[in-house]
């Protein structure tokens, strides 16, 4: 199932953001949806990829599983990639996916054999 979340806002004195999620094909506009702040320590912000995997796992997967299953609405999003930066991401649409998170890849600097 694909997935759209929508950055209402970034709180860099808090490092919080203020997130709205929804399935791709929901049946209302993602604005209609209720926002959630999320506290940015807890989520890997290494880059963008790592970035929407983190968000997703940890809060947008319950969120959107409890959604209502409707008549679709097809909703517009970005999908986005490369270097982070959580205040240009501000009002803009990304996709995600909800997946099964036990296959997943994990983030390393380095490697000892």
């Amino acid at each position: 199932m694909k997935v759209i979340i929508k950055i209402e806002e970034y709180l860099p004195d808090t490092n919080q953001i203020v997130v709205r999620f929804a399935r791709l094909h929901a049946p209302h506009p993602i604005e209609s949806y209720s926002p959630i702040a999320i506290n940015c320590e807890q989520l890997d912000l290494h880059d963008c990829e790592s970035f929407i995997s983190s968000l997703m796992k940890k809060f947008g997967n319950e969120k959107v599983k409890r959604l209502e299953e409707s008549e679709p609405i097809k909703n517009e999003a970005e999908t986005i990639s490369g270097k982070l930066d959580l205040p240009d991401l501000v009002g803009r649409v990304i996709e995600g996916k909800v997946e099964d998170y036990r296959r997943s890849s994990l983030n390393m600097n380095r490697v000892e054999l």
